[in-house]
């Protein structure tokens, strides 16, 4: 694990970029800012493999694309030894290369940005001050080594025992933030194409980089997943993503929209916003899983979920990039139960098939 910068010590950073043009607009960026300094640079990701074993930088700023090794393959490395927080530097925001970046983001990555237009000083001086403060949050999370293994079910005594009352769920909500395309992956690669259940997600994400997202998520699961439109319908084999900028609500009935309504805290969109809509729609008959990130966004959410008598879950701790907002959830006692989203994924099938089974044999 990565020690976080002593308070008032200047964050170590890294600058990876096969472009020399891009590294020197990368230090005019954040020159003067005595809380960042830079202390090498790399124009491979097999040179930023090794700088990040000899210089023990605090946080890495990563290009995506570059000959040899490309930012996948050393973030990888990087994160299966040095456990350095990498804040992945795209190019492009649409395309190949932004679905590379959530690649990074898979392989390890905590964040990604958009690279600058060079030709608009306006950019350039937005960017900066983006890359500031996303250095500095970097620099305060405490990233642990990814190891590169297989995703195993948790097979804990209790673990995978859901509601035993008989409730036929009719809606999922999922939050998510930092570490959460992983988790997303690796909760619905595990659910089947007819998975009666609509799905609705809200993952904070850097603006821009949503549709990567989208179809970067649609190469490992089956069911059916795209934006949300402003006025949707959630229908079962789905999952609805909520698009930049705006909330993603449900309404009784399985409609969907998104709106430009502020949320109750500072992200949009919000999974407190999410959640506690589905809670209000749906009742006991909805439910609310929790994803790694930081802060507390959907803890609100989740608890309006557990009142209205729905079920809640939340990734645990292990398999967690960031424990912040499972954590805040379970502390509030907003959780019914906690577990690995692969895990997740096998009680939501086991819950989806009693359900199921209830239906017909009541039929009968």
């Amino acid at each position: 694990m990565t020690p976080s910068p002593a308070s008032g010590d200047p964050v170590r950073l890294l600058v990876v970029d096969d472009s020399p043009s891009i590294r020197s607009v990368i230090r005019a960026m954040l020159e003067g800012d005595s809380g960042i300094r830079i202390v090498g640079e790399a124009g491979t990701g097999g040179e930023a493999v090794e700088m990040a074993r000899t210089l023990r930088p605090g946080v890495i700023l990563m290009d995506v694309q570059m000959p040899e090794m490309d930012g996948i393959e050393a973030t990888g490395r990087i994160m299966a030894s040095e456990a350095v927080p990498i804040i992945a530097f795209s190019a492009f925001t649409r395309g190949g290369e932004a679905k590379a970046s959530i690649e990074m983001l898979a392989a390890g990555a905590l964040d990604v940005m958009a690279k600058p237009d060079l030709a608009g000083a306006g950019a350039v001086s937005a960017c900066s001050r983006v890359l500031r403060n996303k250095i500095r949050s970097a620099s305060r999370v405490a990233v642990v080594r990814h190891l590169r293994r297989a995703v195993t079910v948790s097979r804990g005594r209790g673990m995978l025992a859901g509601p035993s009352d008989g409730t036929r769920f009719e809606v999922l909500g999922v939050g998510a933030s930092t570490g959460g395309p992983t988790a997303l992956r690796d909760l619905f690669s595990g659910l089947p194409a007819d998975f009666p259940i609509p799905i609705l997600v809200v993952q904070h994400i850097t603006m821009g980089f949503t549709a990567g997202f989208v179809e970067w998520l649609r190469q490992h699961t089956p069911l059916d997943v795209r934006i949300a439109n402003e006025q949707d319908h959630a229908e079962p084999g789905s999952i609805l993503i909520a698009p930049e900028g705006r909330q993603l609500e449900a309404l009784p009935g399985g409609a969907v929209r998104a709106t430009s309504r502020k949320p109750r805290g500072v992200h949009l969109p919000s999974a407190d916003t999410l959640l506690s809509s589905l809670a209000s729609a749906y009742g006991g008959k909805c439910i609310g899983a929790l994803l790694t990130g930081m802060g507390s966004d959907g803890v609100e959410g989740l608890l309006d979920i557990r009142h209205a008598g729905g079920f809640t879950l939340a990734q645990d701790e292990e398999t967690c990039v960031v424990f912040g907002m499972p954590r805040e959830a379970v502390r509030r006692g907003a959780v019914n139960r906690s577990m690995a989203p692969a895990s997740m994924a096998e009680l939501l099938r086991r819950m989806a098939e009693r359900s199921s089974h209830r239906v017909e044999s009541g039929r009968a």
